[in-house]
């Protein structure tokens, strides 16, 4: 449990908290009437500023609520972070604003990768933040900065490693706040992003649709609209979905129905966005054989797995009857290796433990726990039988498909099921003696070989690096447990040997630092290695001839 810091006694906090109650209010109103000096177009106004106006009808009605002031301050002040990122600076009426923006952004000459590392830094130490905060301890004391830190990343980063107990640590306002930075890390920073702006009715700016087509790999700013759209529609309808059959399964299993359904929605999101987090101590050991409960959670984490791109392709095939073979190869590519990897991982630990592990368990029930277990290792991080009880050469194959992760554009991590069709598809082009790489009977580019073969490389090498440092500040844990947590983070899986809280604060820092490495690395990669250099002349250099082999 965390203490507060040096010099702070609880009654000090609640000064604070008590004084910043009354505060919110008069900051939020007096930003109010600046900004309508500042403007002079009302229309512009109440369109720029109707979250806040709307903030402050609620203040004023519960004048000195603590709780519900801290709550709508948070929610205000995430609106103004995002607001930041509206690079529309057409309107005169708007120069201040448009000022402000460009001495934060255009001094700093960010470029988009930058962008997106900032947001969920910001989002992070926001998220650290709410966590430090009295009311989200269940204990005597609020939680420490570096318990508080590593969970808001490990949130924000969908990855579901703790350091503390969800269930008996935090109150319902800590865990809604670890529920809130899930879906934020889920549908990412820059989508959420999106969305608020498109339905606002307010337009993007040229950097955030350059971002966003990168990030979501379209071509016009239409298909941008329409995928963002799709993006929260598929989103919230799943999530809506899946909170509706848990909610039934945890009725049955007993629960109240207004806890029921705040397990079923938490679990709903915690799936899909494939953060593993669950409010039991023990994950979803209790329901291992429950096909209610993990039945829903599976089709969760793959349809969160898969990405937002197949997604789409595959409700027309539902819906207008088209055939696998019209789908696009990106599709394709994704469900065959997304299912072959499922079905190798379910017969290993099938096989594996059969006679081990699961025991005690039926020939289905076995089948059952294995599909789970493997569906699982997608980068979602729920288990439904204790890891330490597994044989290690289960736990070391659990690894490799922690390491690849699920698929481009979707909530899972991982080095992405794409990256390892592409790199697979090329050494067998390479043994065969052929020139260019195809897959489904079309040519892969070859920069995108090139990208997938240095994402690949660069990964092992982040993994390599923090395995060492894992080994020097934490000597008395075994390699085995070091390896698998490195590589469990490394993929915002969440998956552990239950290492993890007893980890020192160095290690906590350096896992919260891998956490986020695997959950923007990828990406920043890709947009980096997209962005040349226009300093460079347009001009190539001989071909140089070297060995290799």
């Amino acid at each position: 449990m965390g203490r507060l810091p040096v010099g702070w006694s609880p009654e000090l906090v609640e000064k604070i908290i008590s004084y910043g109650t009354y505060a919110v209010p008069v900051v939020v109103f007096i930003t109010i009437v600046i900004q309508l000096l500042s403007l002079k177009d009302l229309e512009l106004f109440f369109r720029k500023h109707i979250f806040s106006l709307t903030v402050m009808i609620p203040l004023a009605i519960t004048w000195g609520d603590e709780l519900f002031a801290w709550w709508l301050a948070s929610a205000h002040l995430l609106s103004s972070v995002l607001s930041l990122y509206d690079d529309d600076g057409q309107s005169k009426n708007s120069f201040e604003v448009d000022r402000l923006k460009e001495g934060i952004f255009s001094a700093l000459k960010l470029k988009p990768a930058q962008l997106v590392l900032l947001s969920f830094s910001a989002v992070i130490l926001l998220g650290t933040f709410f966590l430090m905060l009295p009311f989200s301890s269940a204990g005597e004391e609020s939680i420490g900065f570096v318990d508080a830190l590593f969970m808001a990343t490990s949130a924000t980063c969908v990855t579901g490693l703790g350091t503390m107990s969800l269930a008996t640590d935090f109150t319902l306002f800590g865990q809604i706040v670890i529920l809130f930075l899930i879906q934020i890390g889920g549908l990412s920073i820059m989508t959420l992003y999106s969305s608020m702006t498109i339905l606002l009715g307010r337009s993007l700016g040229m950097k955030d649709r350059i971002i966003m087509q990168d990030l979501l790999d379209v071509s016009s700013t239409e298909e941008l609209l329409e995928m963002v759209i799709d993006i929260v529609k598929y989103t919230f309808i799943i999530e809506l979905w899946g909170a509706i059959v848990l909610t039934i399964a945890f009725t049955f299993d007993g629960f109240e129905f207004g806890q029921a359904i705040y397990y079923g929605f938490f679990h709903s999101i915690s799936a899909f966005c494939n953060a593993g987090f669950s409010l039991f101590d023990t994950s979803l050991e209790s329901y291992a054989t429950n096909l209610m409960v993990t039945g829903p959670i599976m089709v969760l984490i793959t349809l969160g797995g898969i990405g937002f791109v197949a997604l789409k392709e595959l409700k027309e095939v539902l819906t207008t009857g088209k055939k696998f073979v019209r789908l696009g190869v990106h599709t394709k590519v994704v469900l065959v290796t997304s299912f072959l990897l499922t079905a190798a991982g379910t017969l290993f630990i099938f096989f594996g433990e059969f006679l081990h592990a699961f025991d005690s368990y039926t020939i289905w029930e076995k089948f059952q726990v294995s599909l789970f277990q493997s569906v699982t290792l997608r980068t979602a991080g729920f288990n439904s039988v204790p890891l330490t009880g597994l044989h290690t050469y289960t736990l070391y194959a659990m690894t490799l498909l922690m390491f690849i992760g699920g698929s481009p554009g979707s909530t899972a991590g991982g080095v992405k099921t794409t990256s390892l069709a592409i790199l697979v598809q090329s050494i067998t082009s390479t043994l065969k003696g052929e020139k260019g790489v195809t897959i489904f009977d079309r040519t892969i580019p070859a920069p995108i070989v090139v990208r997938a073969t240095a994402l690949m490389f660069i990964s092992i090498l982040i993994t390599s690096f923090f395995i060492l440092v894992l080994m020097r500040f934490e000597p008395n844990q075994s390699f085995l447990g070091i390896f698998f947590e490195v590589i469990s983070a490394s993929g915002t899986v969440g998956l552990s040997l239950g290492i993890t809280p007893f980890l020192s604060a160095a290690g906590k820092i350096c896992v919260s630092m891998l956490m986020f490495s695997g959950r923007i690395g990828p990406l920043t990669l890709i947009l980096a290695i997209g962005q040349q250099d226009k300093s460079k002349g347009n001009y190539q250099y001989p071909d140089g001839r070297i060995m290799i082999g």
